[in-house]
């Protein structure tokens, strides 16, 4: 009873998130202008675009989960990986936060290893994103400052709050690494009070965690992790770069490749802040956070800010569906198998 208050409790949260920015987002926008946009667009740079932050992406990503995972297990599948991956961003896409406990379910399934170390890289992985994106935020806080505080003043605030958080989270880390008993009984500590079945699933995770700091004590493979991380960050951005030939914004004239580059570096930067908000594949405040950078940072016009937001989302969600499907199909996986992993994480 009390877990399907909580799906529902969850779902009823995301449909007002979405709700709400997909409001700020289109709210005193020209909609036939919009609809112009939409019609006149070369849809051929959104789809390139959108594929390389597609299909590369996930590659990239399964090649650096597949590091992730050697001290499970060597030498993983890269078709499992691909397929975990690809099935895991789609139900994303579907249901918030779901995905990240489908694939580690399915490469579990796939691979006969433990779902609670695959679940463990999971969680490393979202650490090492966070701190990528942390880093790319300072560097584009320091290229457009001026412009990025004129427009929007809180912006050097956020950055503060967040450094201080990631840092704190950082030191977290190093001290779960190090002192892991220790570290357990902090956690125990703080949730004695909680229900029994709560104090279970949070040492569930913290036991993943575990196995997902394996990684971090080997060098070498920290130096690929690495790699592979900065790799992933420029599939992304050349993926945001190209479809601004769709909609002829911040290239050619008497810009420059490099500017147009660190451009569409800040619109990621802040693209990535709406990932954070727990709505549908970021429906609303992917697309907000699209109009207000484009518009308030770089003066573009409303309906072609909206025109690219609207565009690189849907080709994208559809990119995420076929992926995902073509996996699910060709693995024979079950719907009631994702409804059921869906389900426990709501």
């Amino acid at each position: 009873m009390a877990s399907s208050t909580g799906r529902k409790l969850n779902i009823l949260i995301s449909t007002f998130l979405l709700a709400l920015f997909l409001f700020l987002a289109f709210r005193n926008v020209d909609l036939k202008e919009l609809a112009k946009v939409l019609e006149n667009t070369n849809y051929f740079y959104v789809i390139l675009g959108m594929s390389i932050g597609a299909f590369i992406g996930m590659i990239v990503r399964s090649f650096r989960w597949r590091v992730l995972l050697h001290p499970v297990k060597p030498n993983i599948s890269f078709h499992n990986l691909m397929s975990s991956t690809s099935i895991g961003y789609m139900v994303n896409n579907l249901i918030p936060r779901s995905g990240e406990v489908v694939r580690p379910y399915l490469l579990g399934k796939n691979e006969n290893i433990s779902k609670s170390a695959a679940f463990g890289t999971i969680i490393i992985e979202r650490i090492i994103d966070t701190v990528m994106f942390l880093l790319m935020f300072g560097f584009v806080l320091l290229y457009f400052k001026n412009r990025i505080s004129n427009a929007v003043p809180q912006i050097s605030f956020a950055v503060i709050l967040l450094a201080v958080l990631i840092f704190l989270m950082l030191l977290w880390v190093l001290f779960m690494m190090f002192k892991t008993e220790q570290s357990l009984k902090i956690v125990r500590f703080f949730t004695r009070l909680l229900p029994a079945r709560f104090q279970t699933r949070i040492e569930g995770i913290f036991t993943s965690l575990v196995y997902g700091f394996d990684i971090l004590k080997k060098p070498d493979l920290m130096f690929k992790i690495a790699a592979y991380s900065i790799l992933l960050w420029f599939v992304y951005l050349i993926s945001t770069f190209i479809p601004f030939y769709s909609f002829g914004i911040m290239v050619g004239n008497d810009m420059s490749l490099w500017d147009s580059l660190w451009n569409a570096n800040l619109l990621l930067v802040l693209i990535n802040v709406s990932m954070f908000i727990p709505s549908p594949a970021a429906t609303g405040p992917y697309h907000y956070m699209c109009k207000v950078t484009l518009v308030s940072i770089f003066a573009v016009s409303e309906p072609k800010a909206l025109g690219y937001a609207t565009a690189t989302h849907l080709v994208s969600f559809i990119l995420y569906l076929i992926a995902g499907l073509y996996y699910f199909i060709t693995s024979h996986y079950k719907i009631s198998e994702l409804k059921q992993k869906s389900v426990k994480n709501g």
